[in-house]
């Protein structure tokens, strides 16, 4: 093969897959319904704070696949006002954890190392600035309240459930309430969190959440013989074939 081919072939096979950004909601019962809970903020004057949610596998089960994620939104409880918050500095890490957010394994514990899964990824560090006009009601406000992330987080369903772990100097909220569900424990839900002081080990286990969407590109596994057919013109056709739908 030419060395033209070659670097064709190559620019190819590692340029960003085609295709918009899709989305998912967890849970996914309250995509187009407000949840039964609200986190107010108001008042809140810079706190540090850790905050980890816990998303059940099952509520991906509609992604044909692993997800490529690259943002998470949250949005204003409808009826609340205008969301205003800021963070000093947030470090946030996504991770696939062998625990549950219900009884139907072992439930996620109240110290944050342990919930914490080995492929723990930094996705996002750095300030951040929350502001949403909300929505009167009664249907959901919009999912405005975005983390983009500096690092996408590969994520396999099968592999477990998906954990974000938020660490937080100088929270401020200034008004506003994030839109939550709530579930009764035991047995619990699709969500729920574990929420204290930053440097504290432990913290409180609520069976909650904030209702969160996420953004992702889905990652379409290679054939597995596509090396075979690198010599031509089909080589082309075949890696332009492998995109994230």
């Amino acid at each position: 093969m030419s060395k033209l081919r070659l670097l064709i072939a190559a620019v190819l096979l590692f340029t960003p897959a085609f295709g918009s950004t899709l989305y998912l909601v967890v849970p996914n019962a309250q995509t187009s319904t407000a949840g039964n809970g609200a986190g107010d903020i108001s008042g809140i004057a810079d706190v540090d704070i850790r905050y980890q949610e816990i998303f059940g596998s099952g509520q991906f089960s509609s992604v044909p696949g692993s997800m490529l994620i690259d943002q998470l939104a949250w949005r204003a409880a409808p009826g609340t006002g205008a969301v205003s918050a800021t963070f000093t500095s947030l470090d946030l890490y996504l991770s696939t954890t062998p625990y549950f957010p219900n009884t139907s394994g072992t439930v996620i514990t109240d110290t944050f190392a342990t919930n914490i899964g080995p492929d723990n990824t930094l996705v996002y560090s750095g300030a951040v600035t929350l502001s949403s006009a909300g929505c009167a009601g009664p249907s959901p406000c919009p999912f405005d309240l975005v983390f983009l992330f500096s690092t996408p987080f590969l994520y396999n369903p099968t592999q477990g459930r998906l954990l974000a772990d938020f660490q937080v100097t100088g929270f401020t909220g200034v008004s506003g309430a994030f839109d939550a569900q709530s579930f009764g424990f035991p047995p619990g839900g699709s969500i729920a969190s574990v929420q204290d002081l930053l440097g504290s080990a432990t913290g409180t286990f609520p069976s909650d959440g904030n209702i969160t969407r996420f953004g992702y590109d889905l990652v379409v596994p290679e054939p597995a013989t596509w090396p075979l057919v690198l010599g031509g013109i089909g080589a082309f056709a075949a890696i332009r074939r492998r995109r994230k739908i």
